[in-house]
Order: C-alpha cells, then structure tokens, then sequence
C-alpha cells in the first residue's frame, strides 16, 4: 500500500464499485417499482372488470358464476367478491363452497370504505403452495337497498420476484466483469503514472550517488513528460556543472598543493580540513593530524591567536620549527550569513629572508666598526699632533705614518665595498681572454714565493700533465688567486705547506689551494663568504684585510660561470677550489 500505483488501482476500483453499486440499486428499485406499478394497474383494472360484469345487476347468487365466466381469460391474478364483513362469496381460485378464507390488510382497509393495495403476503394458494402475493380490495357501495360488497383481486409475486432476481444476478454478474476490467484499467492507468515516476526516483537516487550522465526516456507531452524532459535537462546541466567543479577543484588542489606557501584550514570546531605538502614540509612532519588547540600548544603560539576570531583581522606569529623560521597568518572565513566558519592558517618559511635581515644588520655593524677603528687612531694621532707633537719631529712623522696607513684601509675599505657593489649591480666589465693555466699559475707562485719563504712555508705548484686553457679577465682572475693564496699563508703557521694543483671533470677545470695551516671549524666554513664574515676577528684585524677578499673573490668566480668553495679540517688546513668552466658561456657584466 506504500506503493502509489496500488492506491490508485484501489481508489479506482472503489470508484467503480460505488458507481455499480448506485446504479444497479437504482436499476433494481426502477424495475421494482415499475414492476409494482404494472401488478397494481392489472389489479385494478381486474377489479374494475368485476365490478363491471358481474356485481352491477346481478343478483348475489349469480355472483360465482358469472366470475367464472367474466374472468376466465385473466392468468395469475385471482378474483374474490366479499361481503361487508369480509367473507368469501366468491372465487376463481375455489369453484365451490366452502370458500378460502382471506385475512389481509388491503380487506380490512376496503372494509373501512378505503381501497388498498398491499405487497409482501404470504399465504397458500388453491393448491395449498405458499406463495408471495400483491393484493388489492376496493369497497363496493350498494344503492338503495342493495347490499355493499368488496372485490378483493391478488396476484401471484413469484414471477415479478424471479425476474428481479435475475435481474440482480445479471447487474452482479456486470459489476463483477467491470471491476474485473476495472482492475485491468486500473493498473494500466497506474501503471501509466506511476511507471515515469518511478523512472524519475530511480534516476533521482542514482544522481544522489553520483550518476549525473543519465537520460531517461520521455513516453508522452503531459506534465509527467515534461517533468521527465525537465529531470533530463537537470541531470545535463548537473553534469556539466560538476564537471567543471571538479575541474576548478583539481585546479584549486594542485594550486594548493604547488604553492611554496603552507595552507591549513580548521573549522569552526578546531577539526583540521586540509593541509597542503608545503605546510607538512615547513612543519617537518609526515602528515598533519591535529586539531586547532593542538597545533596552538605544539608550536607555543601564544599571541592571542584562537578559534573564534570574529571580525578581528588577520593576525601574524612567528614562531621556530628546528633550525627553520616560520611566519603564521591566520585569517577567519565566514559563510553567506557572517559567521564564522573557521580559520585559515597561511605558513610562509622566513629562514632565509630572517638570516639575509641578520646579516644586513651584521652588515651595518661591520661596516660601522671597520671605519669606526681608523677613524678613531686618525682622530686620536690628529689631537695629539694638534696637542704640540708637530714640534717633536720624529714623534710627527711617526704619527702621520700611523695616520697614512689608517687612512690607507679606509680606502681600501671603500674600494672594496664599491666593488662589491658594482657586482651586485652588473656594473663590472670583464675582459675575457684565452688563459694558460700552467704558466699563469707558476708565475702566480714565483711573485708570492718570497712572502712565504718569509714564514719559512713552502709554497708550491704542480703543473698539469696538459695544456690548460681557460676564458677569463686576467686581471679578475689573478685578484682572485692572490687573494687565496695570500689568505693560505697569512692563516698558516710557520713550515706550513701550500700547494696548488689542478684537475678537470668533464665540465669544469678545478684549481685548488691546499694548505696544512689551522684549518676552520665546521660551524664557520658556509659562512666564510659572507662580507665581513671572520673566522676569528681579533687575529683576522690584526693581520689586516678587509673581511671582504673571499666575498669578491666569489662574486667574480660566478661572474665567469663557475664558483669557489671550500673543504676544511679545524687544525689541519684548508682546500679552496676555484670551478671553471671548460666552454665559458656567462655574458659578461656591462661597466656603467
């Protein structure tokens, strides 16, 4: 009964049986009626006949037989002439005396002066069978000194009963063929309606499930067709429209997951929504499984950062994963109603942007202290001479040599930061030409093998088993070699041993530097190329130099395509190595 086509078939067949129903009743009390009609007029005209051709001017005695003769053409209806009291004097139904007896109340009504008619009664007849009769008594009124009579007629109801009987059967036999086809009608009627609909839900729960390319097929132009034509269109523009959301979301999530920046949402609950590869890899774990409060107390962010922002703006903590720097933004989202639905938390790794700020600052105070020393003795010397020292020669001359030379690091100070400069602005010209590394290099050992020999170290060199030719600007290229090899005496202790040797791969020509001096830790060796950047000051300073050889000496290595790097062992020496590249393709820098 859950089912609409079986509520339709049974509202139909109740349809039809109330119709069959009410019109067969109606047909049966029309053909009763009409039936009891036709007996009461056969009745009445009998009586009428009676009256006519035997009561009306005959003698009483005459009576039976003159009914006998006057009636004989009458079938199934019986005549009786009655007295005033109601006593058979006459009969078609008894020849003889004595006659029937009759006790009815269309008699006792016609005894009372009124005619009657009366159905229904049951009593036997001539032959002694029970049978149902209609009955009619009408009053006779004698005149003068005639006697009053009543004509009393009944008719046998058996065969008016039959026929309504058969009549019964034949509108039964009907209603049961018509609820018969009824049900046929019905179902196929239902079937009809409930068969699309159907159809749709079967189709609506498959698009529940994802099915959206589903056309189903349109049996007919009502509303149910256009209903079906209307989920078909639905289910197309559905597919369309999830296509292209799937297409935005895979476009949304490789975005997510390319982006160099960490994105984590959590929502209104603290519960984590997503998380993208870079988040896991700035967080340094495998997969993010924590909620809100979790990720807050883990990385100790305690800055009035939490869940339910409102229309706080975005907020900003910076907080330490491992040896990395981590930059938090945490904005709220909200839905088409203004409440919040949760938080957004944009990770960016600002490692290297915090160690460039550290050295730009270190930078600063180098830069500051380096000049602020020579300044300082100039100032100094330069009051005293003021002071009367200009009259003692000697004690002058000695000062403006101390003055001279401080003056002299100034300059080279700032010659030096205006090369620096001048790389990092493409500003430098190189004059590239073809170099022969042997020679250049022998010759590189002969003019500083004096300054070595002074330290008692042993500088060497070992030619290549072949000719070495490089494209390089000379000038460059020996400032960078002298300035390793000058660094690779001055940090070697006395009988230090430095060789230069050169070996090749297939991409660069290697020229290395190897000391046996006192070599540098492993917490200082990437740093050794940062500007101003000493190992150990106090004794760097007092040896003299900048702190910025190895920073130049690196930006020219790169400005020919190769590069400088080091290997160290604290207190057994150094290797500098200088890459460069066998086909020299760097453009080289435009002077301005």
């Amino acid at each position: 009964m859950r089912s609409i086509k079986w509520k339709l078939i049974i509202m139909y067949l109740g349809l039809v049986l109330i119709v069959m129903i009410v019109s067969g009743s109606y047909i049966l009390l029309s053909l009763r009626n009409i039936e009891m009609e036709k007996s009461r007029t056969q009745l009445e005209q009998y009586a009428e006949k009676i009256d006519e051709q035997v009561i009306e001017d005959n003698d009483s005695q005459y009576f039976q037989e003159n009914l006998l003769r006057a009636v004989t053409n009458a079938v199934g209806i019986e005549g009786n002439i009655l007295d005033a009291n109601g006593n058979t004097i006459a009969s078609t139904s008894v020849f003889q005396e004595p006659y029937p007896v009759y006790s009815d109340q269309a008699i006792i009504a016609a005894m009372n002066g009124i005619s009657s008619f009366s159905s229904g009664k049951k009593s036997t007849d001539s032959f002694g069978l029970l049978k149902e009769w209609m009955s009619y008594a009408v009053p006779i009124e004698g005149t003068g000194d005639n006697e009053s009579y009543i004509i009393y007629t009944r008719l046998d109801a058996g065969d008016m009963r039959s026929s309504l009987d058969q009549t019964t059967k034949t509108i039964i036999i009907a209603v049961a063929i018509s609820l018969f086809l009824a049900v046929i009608m019905g179902y196929v009627f239902a079937q009809t309606l409930t068969g699309p609909i159907l159809a749709l839900t079967k189709g609506a729960k498959s698009m529940a499930e994802g099915n959206f390319e589903q056309s189903l097929k349109v049996r007919s132009s009502d509303e149910i067709g256009q209903l079906t034509s209307s989920f078909n269109y639905m289910a197309s523009e559905l597919t369309k429209n999830m296509s292209e959301i799937y297409q935005e979301k895979n476009r949304l999530e490789i975005l997510l997951h390319n982006m160099s920046d960490g994105v984590i949402s959590f929502n209104k609950d603290g519960e984590l929504m997503l998380a993208n590869t870079a988040a896991t890899e700035m967080l340094g774990v495998d997969k993010i499984e924590m909620d809100f409060s979790t990720f807050i107390r883990k990385y100790d962010i305690n800055s009035g950062v939490y869940l339910d922002m409102g229309s706080e703006p975005s907020q900003k903590v910076a907080f330490p994963v491992d040896k990395h720097f981590i930059n938090a933004t945490f904005t709220p989202y909200y839905n088409a109603a203004g409440q919040i639905e949760g938080v957004i938390v944009v990770l960016q790794d600002i490692t290297e942007q915090k160690k460039l700020d550290d050295m730009r600052k270190e930078f600063v105070a180098n830069v500051s202290h380096e000049l602020r020393t020579p300044l300082t003795t100039v100032k100094s010397y330069t009051e005293t001479l003021m002071d009367g020292a200009m009259e003692d020669k000697e004690i002058a001359m000695e000062f403006l040599g101390i003055i001279d030379s401080e003056a002299d690091r100034m300059a080279f100070l700032v010659r030096d930061l205006l090369q620096l400069s001048r790389f990092d602005n493409k500003q430098v010209c190189l004059d590239i030409c073809a170099i022969e590394m042997n020679d250049f290099l022998a010759l590189t050992v002969k003019q500083n093998k004096i300054h070595a020999e002074a330290k008692r170290q042993e500088l060497t060199f070992e030619p290549y088993e072949k000719p070495v030719i490089i494209h390089a600007d000379r000038d460059r290229l020996g400032q960078v070699v002298n300035n390793i090899v000058t660094n690779a005496m001055k940090y070697s202790l006395e009988q230090a041993s430095i060789k230069i040797y050169i070996t090749e791969d297939e991409t660069y020509y290697k020229i290395s530097v190897k000391d046996t001096g006192m070599g540098i830790a492993r917490e200082d060796l990437p740093r050794i190329f940062e500007r101003f950047y000493r190992v150990d000051k106090a004794r760097s300073r007092a040896m003299g130099g900048t702190g910025l050889g190895l920073a130049i000496a690196k930006e020219i290595m790169e400005g020919h395509g190769g590069r400088l790097s080091a290997e160290s062992e604290y207190g057994k020496g150094t290797t500098m190595t200088m890459w460069f590249p066998k086909k020299f393709t760097t453009q080289p820098y435009t002077e301005v």
